[in-house]
């Protein structure tokens, strides 16, 4: 039961897939992401993959200047600046 660690169940991404909030398949990749964050040279993960973060943990990062994606921190990108005027130019 949650490899001999039962409190874990009281965590809040162990508690989300025990109720069935998040499936049982997350995970399990050949690791794309995290050679990505090498290649990158990023500090953390959720610079390169999509994912839920601890709200305190975001303010930590933050105050060290680590954007994650899916935070809508991303907007001053320029590249993805550009991609949303030509979808709104025609």
């Amino acid at each position: 039961y949650l490899c001999g660690v039962p409190e874990r169940k009281e965590y809040v991404w162990h508690r989300m897939l025990l109720d069935g909030t998040l499936p049982q398949s997350i995970g399990g990749g050949v690791g794309q992401s995290r050679l990505c964050q090498f290649m990158l040279r990023c500090a953390h993960i959720g610079e390169v993959q999509h994912g839920w973060y601890d709200p305190d943990e975001v303010v930590v990062l933050r105050e060290k200047g680590i954007k994650l994606l899916g935070l809508g921190e991303f907007d001053e990108d320029p590249m993805a600046n550009s991609l949303h005027k030509a979808k709104n130019a025609i």
